[in-house]
């Protein structure tokens, strides 16, 4: 994992798993909302956390996780947790 469009395919993938839907990096924006947008509701929202978490081998704290209304918030991140990941490995 080691670009933006990397990370937005990796929750795209989550959210495709649980969802069932087909959103592409083509077929989405980064202000698209997770919930009025991509239909994503609280509870999904959790079990797609734990997903990348567990594919991205990192922990997100549940606090940052709160206030995040787009995709683009829940890219920013991730991304900055790979970053200290990478930077700590």
């Amino acid at each position: 994992m080691n670009t933006r469009q990397d990370t937005v395919a990796a929750v795209l993938e989550a959210i495709n798993d649980i969802k069932k839907t087909g959103f592409t990096n083509d077929s989405v924006e980064l202000d698209f909302y997770l919930g009025g947008d991509l239909g994503v509701d609280s509870r999904e929202m959790l079990e797609i956390w734990y997903e990348l978490e567990q594919r991205l081998g990192i922990q997100v704290k549940d606090e940052e996780k709160r206030d995040l209304y787009t995709l683009g918030d829940v890219v920013s991140v991730l991304d900055a947790k790979l970053g200290a990941h990478a930077s700590v490995a």
